[in-house]
């Protein structure tokens, strides 16, 4: 069974990167839309003479998505041979620095292949496609003119003559290129996202710690692989199980039911009232008070119904809490049965034979400080990406408002104006945009993020797992979901 676990957490890993991979791809896609259309623009006189001859729009489009094309192609052939050959060391070290896996042998992966080479060729062509088909829909008569506008010119609204010469320049610039201005907004956002995607790594790694640390269920976990008593002062008898999950639009995953003590001086909650679940498990499959919860056997057929009396604040894990002697009777066990003690205090007076794992603070955030030492460098390459991206992005598109307003920054040097002028009133309007578009989109791409993240992370079980104590738990017959 634990063989089985790195593929589980591998195939999660997948679905983070795949994300990522389109992320990048449209913005590569948009920005190639975006230059693409800048060249029509140019050679509006030559399009619309090759239309006027006899070249169909179809034929032009095709000449026009060549390059692009052509483009992505090469990165994608390039990127494969990478990927076999000098970059998969990287990845496979990240995960070896995570768990014991047996020597690889490195294959063609065809669902890899579609991932990130048909899939990225079909992103670009449609993106590219539908721009073109939108830009050379116009009459040929429309390019010769160089009227490239769909709708009738209007003439441009008052300006409150109480605004300076300058601003109101500036904001003339803005409505004038206000379609370039969008595209610089919907990019940014786009790296913005790639950028925070980087970031929030190693804060929510921290957060997870934090959360496990403050809030444990005790010091000391015993799972038993026997009832054993002691006399330790402060142990407290509990029973377990694990259950799992249906397979419906969540992907099933292990639930930890535990029976605990009437008074228990580790779970402050009147269990009498019914059966509670940790808010993980209540934030992750969307569950309310009230709710029924239907639950499975690992190994078997048995089903079982829970109604959902409360949620209990213990982030940890996907938890069901319960009363012991409604445990021990919804699973058959006598009424006094339990496998597992929790204590503030290290338990001395039971042999080790009779303990299948003890579980601590330690043992809990290993994950998190693993995930840190063997994921941390691959969180550089969202940054990287996020920087390379924004800069692309801002300079392309800042270039093609220069060159849109070649013709008026010329006039405004014949009349006078000196370069710092210009430059006061093109490039700092491009940067005011810039900047606002910065501010405004941070808070969008933490939003849109925090969908993604609840999508992908769907794709793990509610837990991690520790290598070096999976052995002895198997043996118990009883794998928490921290542990499973």
């Amino acid at each position: 069974m634990y063989n089985l676990i790195p593929n589980l957490n591998i195939k999660g890993d997948s679905t983070f990167i795949t994300i990522f991979l389109y992320i990048v791809v449209v913005i590569i896609a948009f920005v190639f839309a975006i230059t693409t259309g800048n060249t029509i623009a140019k050679e509006a006189n030559v399009i619309g003479t090759l239309r006027a001859t006899g070249y169909t729009k179809v034929e032009l489009i095709r000449h026009y998505m060549t390059m692009p094309m052509l483009v992505t192609l090469a990165g994608a052939v390039v990127g494969n041979i990478l990927g076999y050959t000098a970059l998969k060391d990287f990845t496979s070290s990240a995960y070896y620095g995570s768990y014991s896996l047996p020597t690889y042998v490195t294959l063609w992966n065809p669902t890899a292949f579609i991932n990130t080479t048909v899939i990225p060729l079909l992103i670009m062509l449609a993106i590219n496609f539908i721009m073109l088909s939108g830009k050379l829909s116009l009459s040929p008569l429309k390019f010769i003119r160089r009227d490239l506008s769909r709708r009738q010119k209007k003439k441009a609204f008052k300006l409150n003559t109480k605004i300076g010469i300058m601003k109101r320049f500036r904001i003339r610039v803005i409505f004038h290129n206000l379609p370039n201005y969008i595209t610089i907004f919907i990019g940014i956002f786009f790296a913005n996202a790639i950028l925070l995607f980087g970031f929030l790594f190693t804060p929510m790694l921290d957060k997870y710690q934090e959360d496990i640390t403050t809030n444990l269920l005790a010091g000391h976990q015993y799972l038993l692989k026997a009832p054993v008593e002691t006399m330790s002062e402060d142990a407290e008898k509990y029973a377990v199980n694990v259950l799992k999950t249906p397979e419906d639009k969540f992907k099933s995953e292990e639930v930890t039911v535990y029976g605990i003590s009437d008074n228990s001086q580790y779970i402050d909650v009147n269990l009498n009232d019914g059966v509670y679940i940790s808010n993980a498990y209540a934030e992750k499959h969307d569950i309310k008070n009230g709710d029924e919860i239907t639950l499975y056997e690992q190994f078997g057929s048995e089903e079982y119904r829970f109604t959902v009396e409360g949620i209990y604040y213990y982030p940890a894990s996907l938890c069901v809490f319960m009363d012991r002697k409604s445990f021990n009777s919804t699973f058959g066990n006598d009424e006094n049965y339990f496998n597992g003690y929790f204590s503030e205090n290290e338990i001395t007076d039971i042999d080790n034979i009779y303990i299948a794992t003890e579980i601590t603070v330690d043992d809990l955030t290993k994950t998190s400080r693993q995930l840190k030492l063997s994921m941390g460098s691959m969180m550089n390459i969202f940054l990287v990406f996020g920087i390379v991206m924004f800069m692309l992005i801002v300079y392309l598109l800042s270039k093609l408002i220069i060159e849109k307003n070649s013709q008026s920054i010329s006039m405004t040097k014949i009349l006078g104006y000196h370069n710092s002028e210009i430059n006061n009133i093109y490039i700092m309007t491009t940067s005011i945009v810039v900047v606002l578009s910065m501010l405004m989109t941070i808070p969008v791409a933490d939003i849109v993020l925090k969908q993604v993240f609840e999508y992908f992370l769907r794709e793990y079980s509610a837990c991690r797992r520790i290598e070096k104590r999976r052995i002895n738990i198997k043996k118990s017959g009883i794998m928490p979901d921290f542990f499973c």
